[in-house]
């Protein structure tokens, strides 16, 4: 826990102690109850795509959690403009050594001695909780974790569906009215190469979510995908570009590296 200390002009803790608002979702998913529950209204959540408003001069920043960030990016806009139906949503994050781990009830867990993909989270993963209260809306949301052999990064793909009578134009206008002035989010999605989709190795270092998805017109199913470094955008990335905002700079400030591919 982060000692709750007045003195510092601004605390930006990477850790999960002040990232969720209600006490009982704590406890819900971090299994006790949170020991300092006045203290949760202090914080703001530093998404700073959803919270860009709040973030301006605050003192108190909860860096959000990286898996909890694929997921909210990718899925936030179509459930902001109402695009999707209230059906469950199902999300799968492959995520790299150095993200497995870090919110599992398993702190010994380490799944890059194991060199390939295995299931290390199935249900319950923390992360849940900010989704859960970032996302607008209520439904059925569930995450599951999966541990790859690479070291950083993490790909999410999200199942939703939209309303008869929907069309891919309508998920792209979604992204594009949210996100459009966004300085470190990019819509990938192309007909053709081999860079078509979402790909976290090409962000390492980066503090971009790159986010993609196919629709299926038969049956109104999307799948969303997102890619981040869950070392910048999932972490530091984040602490940096909220500190900016908080302070009055220049967001990108810090965070314009574009990446090293291939690497």
């Amino acid at each position: 826990m982060v000692n709750y200390l007045g003195e510092y002009k601004v605390i930006i803790p990477g850790a999960a102690d002040f990232r969720i608002k209600d006490p009982e979702l704590y406890a819900q998913y971090y299994g006790e109850a949170h020991p300092v529950p006045e203290k949760l209204g202090d914080w703001v959540y530093g998404n700073p795509e959803l919270h860009r408003e709040q973030l301006v001069g605050a003192a108190r920043i909860a860096c959000a959690g990286c898996f909890a960030t694929s997921v909210i990016l990718a899925l936030y806009p179509l459930l902001k403009l109402g695009v999707v139906m209230g059906k469950d949503i199902i999300a799968t994050g492959l995520v790299g050594s150095s993200a497995a781990g870090a919110s599992s009830s398993d702190a010994s867990h380490h799944p890059e001695r194991e060199g390939s993909l295995r299931v290390y989270k199935p249900v319950g993963h923390r992360h849940t909780a900010e989704a859960i209260q970032e996302l607008p809306g209520s439904f059925p949301l569930h995450l599951t974790a999966i541990a790859t052999p690479r070291v950083r990064g993490i790909l999410t793909t999200a199942h939703v569906w939209v309303p008869d009578g929907y069309s891919e134009r309508d998920v792209w206008s979604a992204y594009r009215e949210v996100y459009g002035d966004e300085p470190f989010i990019r819509i990938v999605k192309v007909g053709k190469g081999i860079h078509r989709y979402p790909d976290p190795k090409l962000l390492d270092g980066t503090n971009f979510c790159d986010i993609g998805f196919e629709m299926d017109n038969d049956t109104g199913r999307v799948v969303v995908m997102s890619a981040i470094d869950n070392l910048v955008k999932g972490t530091a990335g984040h602490a940096v570009q909220s500190l900016n905002i908080a302070q009055g700079w220049d967001e990108r400030m810090g965070l314009e590296f574009a990446g090293l591919h291939p690497a």
